[in-house]
C-alpha cells in the first residue's frame, strides 16, 4: 500500500484557493454592493449580470474541484479521531453544502425571476427579489457560509500558530 501524500494535489490546492477567494468575493459583492442598489437604479441589471456570471463560473469551478477531490490522493486526516476530526469533517461538508445551496438558490431566483436574458445583455424587468421563494434561502445560506468560512479560516490559523501541526501547509503551494 502506498503511503498517503503529505499535501493535497496541486490542482486541488489551486481550485481550493480560487473557489475560496471567488466565494468570498461573491459574498462581499452580494452583501455590500447588490443589496444596496435599488431595482429602479439602471446599474442594478449590470451588477446582477456580473453576479450571475460569477455564480455560474463558481459552479463550474466547484464541480471541477469535486471531480479533482475524488480522483486524487489526499493526505491522511490530521486528527486520528475525536471531536476535532468530527468538527473538521462537519465544517468541510458544510462548506460544500452551503456553497452549492447558494448556487442552487441563485439559479432558482434567476429562473423564477426571468433573469437569464441578462447574461446575454438583454434587458429584463427586475422582480421584487423578496417575493421569490429561493431568496430567503439565498440570504440564509450566505450568512451561514460567511460564518463557516470565518470558522474555517480561524481553524486553519489556529492549527498553524497554536498547534503548529502543518495542517495549513497541506493546502499550500509548493513541493508535494
Amino acid at each position: 500500500m502506498t503511503k498517503a501524500p503529505a499535501r493535497y494535489h496541486p490542482a486541488l490546492v489551486m481550485l481550493h484557493w480560487v473557489a475560496g477567494l471567488g466565494l468570498i468575493g461573491m459574498l462581499a459583492f452580494g452583501k455590500l454592493v447588490l443589496e444596496g442598489v435599488a431595482n429602479a437604479d439602471p446599474a442594478k441589471a449590470e451588477l446582477l449580470r456580473l453576479h450571475m456570471a460569477g455564480g455560474l463560473g463558481l459552479l463550474l469551478i466547484m464541480l471541477v474541484r469535486l471531480l479533482v477531490r475524488f480522483t486524487t490522493r489526499r493526505p491522511a486526516p490530521a486528527h486520528a479521531g475525536g471531536p476535532l476530526r468530527l468538527a473538521a469533517r462537519a465544517s468541510h461538508l458544510g462548506l460544500y453544502l452551503f456553497s452549492f445551496a447558494m448556487l442552487v438558490t441563485g439559479l432558482g431566483m434567476a429562473q423564477l425571476g426571468g433573469l437569464f436574458p441578462l447574461l446575454q445583455g438583454q434587458p429584463v424587468a427586475l422582480p421584487d427579489f423578496d417575493t421569490l421563494p429561493p431568496h430567503a434561502g439565498h440570504v440564509l445560506f450566505s450568512s451561514l457560509l460567511i460564518t463557516l468560512i470565518a470558522v474555517h479560516a480561524g481553524a486553519a490559523l489556529w492549527h498553524h500558530f497554536a498547534r503548529r501541526d502543518g495542517v495549513l501547509g497541506r493546502m499550500g503551494f509548493g513541493a508535494r
